[in-house]
């Protein structure tokens, strides 16, 4: 353990961060100072290594990460929120008059990331079953979250997936993918826990009287408290010709190796590709193989992520995509998908309701999709809305029925910033939701689920970050230059902001997300009149 002199008291303010250098050695942490008391920590973000001292500090100690909204808590280091997978090192302060020591040690400084302190030895005397159907982000983080609060009674996932828990986002952001480089984590981690998968396996019904789980191979198993994370699947196009050789969805590993076989590696001859759907999987697959493949891309808006971010952001994607090569064709319907004249079994083109005939050599599906719910279907006691989800309280328990909660993408749950009943389908919120939920079962501590959504996407190198939640709004107010993709846009309902979304203007998101918690945002006109939130001290 060493020593070392890294500031004067003096260089750090109230509610601030500084990055400082330990000695000759090169290695970095973080200083933060709330209500008097000078904390140390790593400075990296341990999701994807984002500098935290360009992130955010709020006054009751939260460290958010300026890319993806990863929080941290100052002064133990410890994850609060999503993405994130390990704690920051937590590094002991020394104040010795006007100076400031930290005292670390070489292996944790060049890590940067601690591992969760979980309970490992399960209790001979708890007898409590926790079945967690779906092996997803949300899945996955509520089994972790259980063992980390000291649930020490058995743990079983069944998932329908062939592998381990995977980092689903990144299937959409590379086509150089094995389920070994996304797994979130190795087979050693969960047998350490205690937590037993169950792979390659579906459920098929729900016994809420026997508490008993059945599955397509046979098992019933029994629970005393299940949670469901089945997730969500791929939405299909009732259309002639969809079942044709190479049309592809992405939702799996395998999938994103059809796409990169079907799309192959010759550079002198690119095959046209396809892409139905104008969102999140079809335009960051779109920017993954704009180089590799002639892409063109079917849209029923006037331009991509309409309904998501409004007309004059969307048309920023088009233009971001259109520079890389992007051929659209939007406030279209698709009509059918027309076999090749060499292979009568395999896509030839994809035509249009106008008659517009597109030549395909493979077609990616990205037309959204829907709760994986269907084995709930002959379960009348389950309240299923009309489009597939479970309706939850605010703490994700499924309404009516004891110790059964819905979580991630399957949930439609009452979010307290506009009093509305969403379904949200991003990654940071689905782990969230898992860790509520393991809250609430190992330790019974009912607190609403109050997170703010924050996702984000990276097309050709530009991070669109997003804070809030709009599902419709009166305004959008632009501070910045579209044209220059750089801007910050504040989706405003009457004189209430909702939701940001920001290209080029870290850490306006990560701070909003902040300000949308603590109910500290400004009001719509003072947006409008040119406030800045970063001008807005995070403080309650």
């Amino acid at each position: 353990m060493s020593e070392y002199l890294v500031a004067k008291v003096s260089d750090i303010g109230e509610g601030k961060m500084k990055e400082v250098v330990l000695g000759d050695s090169g290695n970095k942490v973080l200083l933060s100072k709330i209500n008097g008391q000078i904390n140390a920590t790593s400075h990296k973000c341990t999701h994807y290594g984002a500098p935290l001292v360009k992130g955010v500090l709020s006054s009751d100690g939260r460290i958010v990460c300026p890319w993806h909204g990863a929080c941290f808590n100052a002064s133990t280091g410890d994850i609060e929120d999503a993405p994130a997978l390990y704690n920051l090192f937590k590094f002991k302060v020394i104040t010795k008059e006007e100076n400031i020591y930290v005292e670390a040690e070489e292996q944790a400084l060049k890590s940067g990331k601690r591992a969760p302190i979980c309970k490992k030895a399960i209790s001979a005397t708890n007898t409590d079953t926790v079945l967690i159907v779906g092996g997803g982000a949300s899945g996955n983080a509520a089994a972790e979250k259980l063992r980390e609060d000291g649930f020490t009674g058995r743990v079983l996932i069944y998932s329908r997936e062939s592998y381990l828990p995977i980092d689903r986002p990144k299937l959409s952001k590379s086509l150089e993918l094995t389920a070994e480089k996304v797994a979130i984590r190795n087979d050693s981690f969960y047998n350490d826990l205690g937590i037993s998968f169950h792979l390659g396996i579906t459920a098929t019904a729900v016994d809420t009287k026997s508490k008993i789980v059945i599955f397509d191979n046979g098992e019933k198993v029994k629970f005393d408290h299940l949670i469901i994370a089945t997730g969500a699947n791929p939405r299909s196009i009732p259309i002639p010709g969809i079942d044709l050789n190479n049309v592809f969805y992405l939702r799996t590993v395998q999938d994103n190796a059809k796409i990169k076989q079907a799309i192959g590696t010759s550079e002198n001859e690119k095959k046209n590709l396809v892409i139905i759907g104008s969102s999140f999987i079809g335009m960051e697959v779109a920017s993954v193989v704009a180089k590799k493949a002639n892409v063109s891309v079917i849209g029923m808006e006037k331009v991509p992520f309409e309904r998501i971010l409004g007309e004059k952001l969307g048309a920023v994607v088009k233009k971001l995509h259109e520079n890389n090569g992007i051929k659209f064709y939007l406030n279209a319907d698709v009509n059918n998908i027309e076999s090749s004249t060499v292979d009568s079994n395999t896509v030839g083109a994809v035509v249009l309701s106008d008659g517009t005939k597109i030549s395909a050599d493979l077609v990616v599906v990205g037309a959204g999709v829907a709760p994986s719910t269907d084995f709930l279907k002959s379960s009348p006691e389950f309240p299923l809305e009309r489009d597939g989800s479970l309706r939850v309280n605010e703490y994700f328990k499924v309404e009516g029925l004891d110790n059964i909660y819905a979580i991630g993408d399957i949930a439609s749950y009452p979010y307290h910033l506009t009093g509305e009943t969403l379904r949200i389908e991003h990654w940071s919120y689905a782990k969230n939701t898992g860790r509520a939920v393991a809250s609430v079962i190992a330790k019974n501590e009912l607190a609403p689920f109050q997170k703010i959504p924050f996702f984000w996407s990276t097309q050709y190198g530009k991070g669109l970050r997003y804070a809030g939640y709009a599902t419709s709004f009166d305004d959008v107010i632009i501070h910045g230059n579209l044209d220059e993709f750089s801007f910050a846009a504040y989706y405003a309902r009457g004189e209430k902001i909702i939701a940001v979304a920001t290209m080029a203007k870290d850490p306006i998101a990560a701070h909003s997300a902040e300000l949308l918690r603590l109910g500290k945002f400004p009001t719509t006109s003072e947006i409008r009149d040119g406030k800045n939130p970063l001008d807005v001290p995070l403080s309650n």
